[in-house]
């Protein structure tokens, strides 16, 4: 495991660990989507085994904090909002940590200028997220240079020699957990005081500050690749999930060739169109019976509103995956739904 920061899983001691997909549920299309600046998100996993996800976090009302912890391999696209920039840095991962197709080395992070979608493609991370609002940045970034350059924080970005700023950021997170307490019924996280945003903001900007005057590894939106794969993932989306879509088609779409497509798709994710294409269809699936509202649902029935031709292959694929039958996922969430 690459880590610039030993022991930095052990050091989430806050954090609450939930099956991924009641926090897919109840977070991302509940309170947490609505407190993140992401206008869409979608996520896949794209390997088997049980994915954990722990967070701690950290909300102002013009910045936020996020440490980031997960296990199994999967993607995670976000649209975010173009009013609000961010900063990521991953502290450790196993294999690859791909960003739009980018492979992060130790000591790097990505600058996200909020105006290019981006994918997250890894296993077993841990990360630090930090949102600023542009606006507010830019406030910031001309009182401390004394300059108006309004194309500043304009091109998303991978920098370099950043293991100095997430041990900082890291020290910032511990010190505001030890002033101010989680409300752990409600999953609202911790709030920043006026104080506080001022600093996280301030450091931000001096760090920003500080990267942009040297030569950057990767420009996030520029990378040919993720634009290959992003043009297919979207036209994709617009079909039904019981679909067959041929690889055929997916040439077509992207408007390249077969080991074209195929090499873009393990850049940007990992794995080939037909491995993204069957993992997105079973975690679609999953998404579906772990829905309260869906579990006097039949399996059949299930199989075949996925595209499964029956429901012996549907149950197969799917326990290979997740290792459990998708009845005793039904009843898993059943028990959820009554507490």
């Amino acid at each position: 495991m690459k880590s610039i920061l030993p022991g930095a899983l052990d050091a989430v001691k806050v954090s609450v660990i939930f099956s991924f997909m009641a926090w897919l549920k109840n977070r991302i299309h509940g309170r947490f989507l609505n407190r993140m600046p992401v206008k869409e998100a979608d996520v896949v996993q794209l390997a088997p085994g049980q994915m954990n996800f722990r967070t701690i976090e950290i909300w102002g009302r013009d910045a936020f904090v996020l440490k980031i912890a997960s296990d199994a391999y999967a993607s995670f696209t976000a649209r975010p909002h173009p009013g609000w920039i961010g900063f990521l840095l991953p502290v450790s991962w196993t294999g690859v940590f791909r960003m739009n197709g980018y492979r992060h080395q130790p000591n790097q992070a990505s600058y996200l200028d909020g105006t290019h979608d981006y994918t997250v493609a890894c296993q077993e991370s841990f990360r630090l997220l930090v949102g600023v609002r542009r606006n507010v940045m830019n406030a910031v970034i001309t009182e401390i240079s004394g300059t108006v350059d309004m194309d500043f924080l304009s091109g998303s970005r991978v920098f370099g020699d950043c293991a100095e700023c997430a041990m900082e950021l890291e020290e910032m997170i511990a010190s505001l957990q030890a002033d101010t307490q989680k409300n752990a019924e409600t999953f609202e996280g911790m709030n920043l005081s006026e104080d506080q945003e001022r600093a996280v903001v301030a450091q931000m900007a001096n760090w920003l500050l500080e990267k942009m005057e040297k030569p950057t590894p990767a420009w996030l939106g520029q990378i040919e690749d993720y634009h290959i794969t992003t043009t297919v993932r979207d036209a994709i989306r617009t079909r039904p999930i019981s679909e067959h879509v041929q690889l055929d088609d997916l040439y077509k779409i992207a408007g390249v060739g077969k080991n074209r497509l195929h090499q873009s798709f393990v850049n940007v994710y990992g794995a080939p169109p037909v491995r993204y294409l069957n993992m997105r269809r079973v975690w679609r699936a999953r998404q579906f019976l772990l829905d309260p509202t869906n579990t006097d649902c039949k399996i059949g029935d299930v199989a075949s509103q996925f595209g499964y031709p029956s429901s012996g292959r549907f149950a197969k694929n799917y326990q290979d995956v997740f290792d459990e039958l998708p009845s005793n996922t039904v009843k898993r969430a059943k028990s959820m739904a009554r507490r």
